[in-house]
């Protein structure tokens, strides 16, 4: 389905959002490889280990979607106002 070089075309906290993203590259029939993901702390020993889920307060999920990149910018013009974009939903890349 999709090659070795890939590009993050979508990255979330919304799962509804990523639902939608996933549905309209779905339409347009552009490949697409789904993901999701659990944020981890950068750390020593143990830190793997979250606090929050001990607690059942988990931080959440990180919803991704990845691209070959001959279809990255297909993909973007698709997501381009119909989904949170990239940029501005709160994740570093």
């Amino acid at each position: 389905m999709l090659g070795l070089r890939q590009s993050i075309v979508y990255r979330s906290r919304d799962k509804e959002d990523w639902m939608c993203a996933r549905g309209l590259l779905e339409e347009q029939g552009v490949a697409h490889k789904p993901s999701e993901k659990e944020e981890m702390p950068m750390g020593g020993c143990g830190a793997k280990i979250q606090p929050g889920n001990f607690w059942g307060k988990s931080r959440g999920r990180i919803f991704c979607i990845e691209v070959a990149l001959e279809l990255k910018e297909k993909a973007e013009r698709i997501l381009q106002g119909k989904v949170l974009p990239v940029r501005e939903c709160g994740i570093r890349l």
